[in-house]
């Protein structure tokens, strides 16, 4: 599935990369034809027409991001053909019934074509090769057909340049295709070691539950509405235990700790490690009216239990008020202060924020 989205990403850039860079030439060659005008009027209207296409689609692709890339994709390989394929169709038509040589009349636009295709080869998924091989077809052939019927044209300077570009140089681009699957795995497998990277470095390496890193990620993929609320569990005189059973044994009781919080809640939620023997959770639009049982949960589920190798341990629990996930931090602030009431208090229990501090109360 990661590889996948990721393929997806890199064809919704490429194809937005190719809309503009076609948008750009059509523009550039309405601008040239109509400022330079052929005797065709046809080498006028059609880019102009393209370029106005072109620029509503991109209008439609930049608002509307997550529309159906297929649907996108079958429009410009239509595109492509409705602007190449009818020109080239029309100047060896043309030729072929003797109103003029084909090779003076038609337009120099093999190198733009070539280059397109080339792009698409290069950019777009392999499973796309059969519209590609349709794009250069739909120009081509009529192109080699007309050329090989006429000697006395394909002998001349242009006839050598057009044959070319459509005949024997188009065989390159096949040449490219071998090669089109490695590249796109060795682009699937970097992308797929950056974002292992990049879960890894999110992850505490005890743990192996999120640290801050993982934590600010986390968050940043919650719905833009979503609010949340804060619980800092610490475990109680943790110093002790390093001291009286060493450090190998503390870090097992972390370990468990963590592996316990896994199990406790099971409403939207997420827990890391904040540092030390200090623990945040975040709750997910929690009401409340729940907070306090919630917390209580936590404390009584982490404390009555013993742990392997060093017996019963306690927690103690502070928990924020609730308010937009973009006011994490201060959320972090308030249940911080509620830890350490906790902890004057006496340890072994889970103090609200807005009990301390009434006059903030949602």
């Amino acid at each position: 599935m990661m590889i996948y989205d990721d393929e997806k990403k890199i064809t919704v850039s490429a194809v937005y990369r190719l809309l503009i860079a076609s948008f750009l030439t059509s523009t550039a060659f309405a601008i040239f034809f109509n400022t330079y005008p052929t005797a065709h009027i046809i080498d006028s209207i059609i880019p102009s027409i393209d370029a106005i296409v072109l620029l509503i689609v991109l209008i439609y692709y930049h608002y509307n991001p997550h529309t159906d890339i297929n649907k996108i994709i079958v429009f410009y390989i239509i595109f492509f053909i409705l602007t190449f394929s009818p020109s080239a169709i029309y100047y060896v038509f043309m030729a072929w019934n003797s109103e003029w040589r084909f090779i003076d009349e038609y337009p120099p636009v093999t190198g733009l074509m070539m280059a397109i295709i080339m792009l698409g080869i290069i950019m777009l998924p392999k499973r796309y090769k059969r519209y590609i091989v349709l794009m250069w077809a739909s120009t081509a052939l009529p192109i080699i057909c007309y050329l090989l019927n006429h000697p006395e044209e394909l002998q001349t300077p242009r006839g050598y340049e057009l044959i070319g570009t459509f005949g024997s140089a188009s065989l390159l681009l096949y040449t490219v295709f071998p090669y089109q699957k490695s590249i796109r795995r060795h682009i699937n497998k970097v992308t797929g070691d950056l974002r292992r990277y990049e879960l890894e470095a999110g992850r505490d390496y005890l743990t192996d539950i999120y640290n801050r890193r993982g934590l600010d990620l986390w968050l940043g993929q919650l719905n833009h509405d979503d609010k949340v609320a804060v619980l800092l569990i610490d475990v109680d005189h943790f110093k002790q235990i390093n001291d009286r059973h060493g450090h190998s044994i503390g870090d097992r009781v972390l370990v468990e700790v963590a592996s316990r919080l896994r199990t406790i809640y099971f409403e939207k939620h997420t827990i890391a490690r904040w540092g030390g023997e200090e623990f945040a959770v975040v709750l997910v639009n929690p009401k409340t009216n729940t907070l306090p049982f919630i917390s209580s949960m936590f404390q009584h589920a982490l404390g009555t239990l013993p742990y392997k190798s060093v017996g019963k341990i306690t927690v103690s629990v502070g928990v924020s008020s609730i308010a937009h996930h973009d006011n994490f931090l201060d959320l972090i602030n308030q249940a911080d202060k509620a830890l350490y009431t906790a902890k004057d208090n006496g340890r072994d229990q889970a103090v609200m924020y807005n009990r301390i501090h009434p006059q903030l109360a949602d």
